[in-house]
């Protein structure tokens, strides 16, 4: 499901930014400094806003909810533990919007474009939680709970909840009851020990030669490895466009689903 919205939102702006369209853009962008956090919120934010206007018909109809990563999509390279949770879980990164692949400057004197900063304009967590995507789980539980059965949704939010307060650590002075809430009923379905499982697997330095050939695919070879190779490029004149990657399969639904009464989570084992 997810992988289907952000095709459909790529192919929709790449459209607009063409001219082949007519729309009104509300792009989420991750923020200025993007960590793994950020990256998961704009584009877990933006599905959410995408849904809850569907539902509204008071809401604009030409308009297009698109999460863009506020970097060039080379840069992921220096940002592998993102790529690894996206390639993990399933989410296909040739639909993935950078900013060095959008005409923002265009959309914004065609007045086409806002502007929502994930952490700045929205999700501000105010020293209340210790991730924005706990602030995200609160919100799908209100506004589209039937999406928080997904099972690359749910694994997305709380990666970025343990990422953001070391995995509940008590030493973590960000980690709050409600992340721990967000996280009890994230793992609603799972083993017991997959919480702690699963960071240190986020965590881990991934070096698997399938992982590193697939960041090679959709993000470009690694600057080191283009230093060393003599270029084939034209000196001059326009850079040549990389074709798109092949799209990858979405992942399958998952079986179990939580529930967001507050307080009173409980594991399935």
């Amino acid at each position: 499901m997810i992988n289907a919205f952000l095709r459909r939102q790529r192919a929709t702006i790449g459209m607009a930014s063409d001219g082949e369209v007519s729309v009104k853009a509300k792009i989420v962008l991750s923020s200025y400094t993007p960590d793994t956090s950020s990256m998961v919120a704009a584009i877990c934010y933006a599905w959410l806003l995408e849904n809850t206007r569907k539902r509204e018909k008071s809401k604009i109809k030409d308009e297009v909810v698109v999460p863009v990563i506020n970097m060039r999509r080379a840069r992921m390279w220096e940002h592998k533990q993102a790529a690894w949770l996206f390639h993990h879980i399933g989410i296909d990164a040739s639909a993935l919007i950078f900013s060095d692949e959008l005409d923002l400057e265009g959309l914004l004197m065609g007045k086409q474009l806002s502007l929502l900063i994930v952490g700045q304009d929205v999700l501000q967590t105010n020293g209340e939680v210790g991730s924005l995507c706990t602030i995200l789980t609160d919100n799908y539980c209100e506004d589209a709970y039937d999406l928080l059965q997904t099972s690359n949704l749910r694994r997305l939010l709380l990666a970025g909840i343990l990422l953001d307060t070391q995995n509940l650590s008590s030493l973590a002075k960000s980690s709050t009851n409600r992340d721990a809430e967000a996280v009890q009923l994230l793992l609603v379905g799972s083993s017991p020990d997959y919480r702690d499982f699963f960071f240190k697997q986020v965590m881990k330095e991934h070096g698997e030669e399938y992982f590193l050939e697939s960041m090679r695919q959709h993000y470009g070879k690694l600057p080191v490895e283009v230093k060393q190779k003599p270029s084939t490029a034209p000196t001059s004149g326009p850079a040549a466009v990389q074709p798109t990657p092949a799209l990858a399969p979405a992942p399958s639904k998952p079986t179990e689903k939580p529930s967001c009464t507050k307080n009173k989570f409980s594991a399935m084992q």
